[in-house]
């Protein structure tokens, strides 16, 4: 038998902690065997997003949590190992709930229907990672969240915080793709020049160095029609204060305020979606499960195309894992955070 390296959970975050290896334990377990309508799936890659840090936290949350001892949950591509399942055959690609570990047994009968299902990988497109950025499940939450939810449309100025974040790193490029004007809230110069000069955001805004409001009222003189908002806080107040006629405000995350319960006020300039017959709303990307393949398709033509850019920022390392979704909550990250585990087959 071999080892299958996994990532257990040792102790809950505290509320203002950041996430960290002592929060993890790493052990070496059995390569798991197949039973009747199983297979085993090797993980070669693994995606981050904040919600990870909502599994094990004590607060109140949509998502179901992990308990002490359990293996970290998070989803994966993979290569098919051993298989007892017709359906799946040894050395298909998919992509699944792997969690924090090498292998996994995967069984479609019990899957849980709080995470997204198992997906194959029909056409690989490599690196594999792919699967789990741009074409996947944050390619996915920008694609939705801005034409879905957004609604938009050719011509807008739009405005995205945490735009060299993963999520929001791809939703400033599909907005510029569709034609709009796309102005970008990032944290350092860095981060401002990578999105404009490398992404094609039309004007940067350095929240640490600059006023978000005053930058704003220079950059977007008739209002912001639509803001993608990863993060919440100030940030959110300021773009309500400065919304166009009928803009419309997505919610996609509040990175900024969820894990601080001192910070985590509501907006004040809320009154201004009454006065400019706005709207606000926030969306959950597994709602969306059906039409992923709607989202796969667009974002891999604008890919082929040259139209996306590859906007991956990848840990070599199982090993890694920690550190890897620890970043996410201090500003290290540039891109899709994703953290490889063993070589693309082939």
């Amino acid at each position: 038998m071999g080892v299958n390296r996994q990532w257990r959970l040792a102790r809950h975050p505290e509320p203002t902690e950041d996430i960290g290896f002592e929060h993890f334990e790493l052990v070496e377990s059995p390569i798991p065997t197949p039973d009747a309508g199983e297979f085993v799936v090797q993980t070669l890659a693994l995606g981050t997003s904040p919600a990870q840090r909502s599994y094990i936290s004590k607060s109140l949350s949509m998502h179901d949590k992990i308990a002490i001892g359990d293996v970290m949950r998070g989803r994966g591509v993979g290569v098919v190992t051993e298989s007892r399942n017709s359906n799946y055959q040894t050395g298909e690609i998919v992509i699944s709930s792997t969690g924090w570990q090498d292998f996994s047994i995967q069984a479609p009968a019990l899957q849980n229907p709080n995470v997204l299902s198992i997906q194959k990988v029909v056409a690989p497109i490599f690196p594999l990672t792919m699967t789990l950025g741009i074409l996947g499940a944050a390619g996915a939450t920008a694609y939705f969240g801005l034409f879905d939810v957004g609604c938009l449309q050719a011509g807008d100025t739009v405005v995205v915080s945490a735009a060299a974040g993963g999520i929001g790193s791809v939703a400033g490029q599909i907005a510029r793709i569709a034609g709009c004007r796309v102005i970008g809230i990032a944290g350092g110069p860095e981060k401002c020049q990578w999105i404009t000069e490398g992404l094609g955001y039309d004007c940067a805004i350095d929240y640490k160095s600059e006023s978000v409001g005053e930058r704003l009222d220079e950059l977007c003189p008739s209002g912001v029609d639509v803001f993608f908002d990863n993060v919440g806080g100030e940030i959110l107040d300021s773009v309500l204060g400065r919304l166009a006629l009928n803009a419309r405000v997505v919610i996609c995350g509040f990175i900024a305020t969820d894990y601080r319960e001192d910070l985590n006020q509501g907006p004040r300039n809320y009154k201004n979606l009454v006065r400019k017959r706005a709207r606000m709303e926030g969306f959950f990307i597994f709602d969306y499960r059906h039409r992923f393949q709607e989202a796969e398709g667009r974002l891999r033509n604008w890919y082929e195309d040259g139209l996306l850019l590859n906007c991956e920022d990848v840990d070599d390392g199982l090993e890694q894992m920690p550190g890897t979704l620890g970043s996410l909550f201090t500003g290290g990250n540039k891109g899709i955070k994703l953290c490889r585990v063993s070589p693309d087959p082939g």
